[in-house]
């Protein structure tokens, strides 16, 4: 990994396998994917997933909000409003963001606290 860019290509394929993976029920003789102990094992690491992530969207609204390069962001000719309403536009998605993924990581505890009642 050389950095955030392959990283988030990286986490975004593996939610594409998880999606892909898990189109079948789990099954016994399915390795990694035999009962509802594994359904367990991952909804655990996709909680994970959503707890980590409105870090990351706070990190990147912060550096919008203050470019490295200490020069303002420009927009392009297709842009409609001036870069400063561009900024401030996407920062406040990505507050939405963090607000959203932190509910979800929510969510997905509460179905793991329900499922850790269940077994085969």
């Amino acid at each position: 990994m050389s950095g955030p860019v392959d990283a988030a290509e990286q986490a975004a394929e593996s939610v594409r396998a998880v999606n892909h993976l898990t189109l079948r029920a789990p099954s016994p003789g399915t390795p990694g994917w035999e009962d509802v102990g594994d359904l367990y094992r991952v909804l655990g690491e996709l909680r994970v997933l959503a707890e980590r992530l409105p870090q990351a969207c706070s990190q990147l609204a912060r550096h919008l909000e203050r470019p490295a390069t200490g020069r303002a962001y420009e927009v392009d000719a297709m842009a409609d409003q001036p870069a400063e309403v561009v900024v401030a536009s996407a920062v406040l998605a990505l507050d939405d963001v963090e607000r959203c993924a932190s509910r979800t990581g929510e969510h997905l505890n509460e179905a793991l606290s329900a499922v850790a009642h269940l077994h085969p």
